[in-house]
């Protein structure tokens, strides 16, 4: 008897256990009449009704916050006697993610002390200015609003045969989804990244929420901006299914490389911004490109096209494998040189040499002189203030 006693008593001590933290979790409310209304880029509006109160308000707040986010804005909601919550956000706490899924929930706490919380609801924070059409075939969907139904086809066409180069390049498939929005004008698509608190000068991928947002305008031109635009925005959604929480730690020049190297129809201006670079000896460190991109647009250009040079040089030059083992090295955390001596044997410094030598003519020691030009040009500037310094204390010298 004594074994089954000890096992009543350890039992009733699990109980006692269990039952305090049950009791500590906040009961839940129910709700109805949820609302959200806003016009993309001005206040959004928040409603629900909470039900069944047993008592009196004391104080109730919303916490929201977009997909991809690690904080959670929190604001204080008036309730009316009947239930009914409203909260308008003036984007005081700054602007929400452009196309993201936002969540919320709202918390009350009565007179008494009582505190309820409802479920966590969500609605997709969407550029809703624009009467959107839509087609979709297998997992991408495509929405416009300029030009007629042949225009989203043969942007649907484009997409689907980019993201089949993209697979036979990098090694893998979509995990979910994807959304590409094409703007009429580049006026219309700065101001929906305007809205969410950036700006870029041209198209823009949100890889983790799985959209490419372009501006292509219907015309005689469309085929070709579709065969740049499209495919270099979904390339960093693949990357990204690719590499997942690595993506960030990718050099820029190698994400940018790539999506410029699986455009359709490459840009013809790149490759004589490089030579007029290589002329002038302004070549950009890709060291210099590993974080980020000029602010300048010139030379941010120029950065697109080394990108796109290097990127098509080092997969002729050593292949898909290596371009998968170079991405892997730099999602391990490796830095811009180490990754590269880790796949190929060669510093990033060194395959720079090796492109501008191969690719565009340039000798490897006029290269290498030409990246040690900034240093060269402080040390005459010392040296000749030395000797100047030495020449005037001398002179001062014989005047005595």
């Amino acid at each position: 008897m004594k074994p089954i006693r000890l096992l009543a008593s350890l039992i009733v001590i699990s109980l006692f256990c269990v039952l305090p933290a049950q009791a500590q979790e906040t009961p839940k409310l129910a709700v109805s009449d949820l609302g959200i209304s806003y016009v993309f880029g001005s206040p959004i509006t928040f409603q629900a009704r909470l039900l069944n109160l047993p008592g009196p308000v004391s104080e109730a707040h919303i916490f929201f916050r977009s997909e991809g986010e690690t904080i959670t804005r929190v604001a204080p909601v008036s309730v009316n006697p009947d239930g009914l919550a409203s909260f308008t956000y003036t984007f005081d706490q700054g602007p929400l993610r452009p196309f993201a899924q936002v969540r919320y929930s709202y918390q009350v706490k009565l007179q008494d002390g009582q505190e309820f919380s409802t479920e966590e609801f969500f609605f997709p924070y969407v550029d809703n200015r624009f009467p959107w059409k839509e087609r979709e075939a297998e997992g991408i969907h495509v929405h416009w609003y300029a030009g007629e139904a042949s225009f989203g086809q043969d942007a649907l066409d484009v997409a689907r045969q980019s993201l089949q180069r993209g697979q036979d390049l990098l090694i893998t498939s979509p995990t979910a989804q994807i959304d590409v929005f094409i703007y009429a004008s580049l006026t219309d698509l700065q101001q929906a990244f305007e809205t969410g608190g950036a700006t870029w000068a041209g198209g823009h991928a949100s890889p983790d929420l799985r959209v490419a947002l372009v501006s292509i305008a219907p015309g005689p031109e469309q085929g070709l901006e579709m065969d740049r635009e499209i495919p270099h925005e979904l390339a960093h959604i693949l990357t990204y299914d690719l590499t997942q929480e690595h993506y960030s730690q990718l050099p820029v020049w190698l994400r940018e490389g790539i999506a410029s190297h699986l455009e359709i129809s490459t840009n013809p201006d790149y490759p004589r911004a490089i030579a007029a670079a290589a002329e002038k000896n302004t070549l950009i460190s890709f060291n210099s490109l590993c974080n980020s991109f000029p602010a300048d647009s010139g030379s941010a250009f120029l950065a697109y096209a080394q990108s796109e040079s290097f990127t098509n040089y080092f997969i002729d030059t050593y292949g898909q494998t290596a371009l998968i083992g170079l991405i892997q090295a730099y999602g391990d955390g490796l830095d811009c040189e180490q990754g590269a001596t880790r796949t190929i044997g060669k510093s990033l410094t060194q395959l720079q040499v090796d492109w501008q030598s191969t690719v565009l003519g340039i000798n490897p020691g006029l290269a290498s002189l030409g990246n040690f030009a900034a240093y060269l040009t402080v040390f005459g500037t010392i040296l000749i203030v030395a000797l100047l310094n030495a020449f005037l204390t001398k002179g001062g010298r014989n005047a005595r």
